[in-house]
C-alpha cells in the first residue's frame, strides 16, 4: 500500500507533465493566432495604402509584424525544447494542427465549395509560414525523441 505522499508525489509529477504539454499546446495555438490576426490586419492596411498611395505606412508595420511573429516563434521553440517532454501525442497534434491549418483552403474549397471558418490562408502569409514551422517541429519531435530524461 502507498503512503499518501508517495500517491502525492506520483499526482504532482503527472500534473507537471500534463500542465506543460498543455502549456506547450496553447503557446503553438497563441503564435497561430498571432500571425493570423497580424495576416488580417497588415492586408486591410495595405489596402487603405494602396487606396491613399501612401505605401510607406504600410511597410513599417508588416516589417514589425514579422519580427513579433518571429520573436513569439521562437519563445515558442525555445520553451518546447527546454521544458516540454517528448509525448507522441503532442508531437502528433503539432503535425495535424500544422498541417490542417496549412492545407485549410484546399480541404474547405474540396468539400463545401466555400471558406466557412477562417478567412483565406495565403501560401505567403505569415499565418501559413508558422503552421509549416508547427508540422515541421511536430515531425521533428515524433522522429528525434529524447532518450535520457
Amino acid at each position: 500500500m502507498l503512503h499518501p505522499y508517495e500517491i502525492l508525489f506520483i499526482w504532482r509529477v503527472i500534473l507537471k507533465k500534463l500542465f506543460i504539454s498543455i502549456l506547450s499546446l496553447a503557446g503553438m495555438f497563441l503564435v497561430i493566432g498571432v500571425a493570423y490576426w497580424l495576416d488580417n490586419r497588415m492586408d486591410a492596411l495595405r489596402v487603405i495604402a494602396m487606396a491613399e498611395f501612401k505605401m510607406g505606412t504600410w511597410l513599417l508595420p508588416a516589417t514589425a509584424a514579422h519580427l513579433v511573429v518571429a520573436g513569439l516563434l521562437l519563445g515558442w521553440l525555445w520553451f518546447i525544447y527546454s521544458k516540454d517532454n517528448d509525448q507522441r501525442v503532442i508531437a502528433i497534434l503539432y503535425i495535424l494542427v500544422g498541417l490542417g491549418l496549412l492545407f485549410y483552403n484546399y480541404c474547405a474549397i474540396a468539400f463545401s465549395q466555400q471558406l466557412t471558418f477562417l478567412n483565406a490562408i495565403m501560401p505567403k502569409s505569415m499565418t501559413s509560414s508558422v503552421c509549416a514551422v508547427v508540422a515541421i517541429v511536430g515531425l521533428h519531435r515524433l522522429i528525434f525523441r529524447k532518450t535520457s530524461p
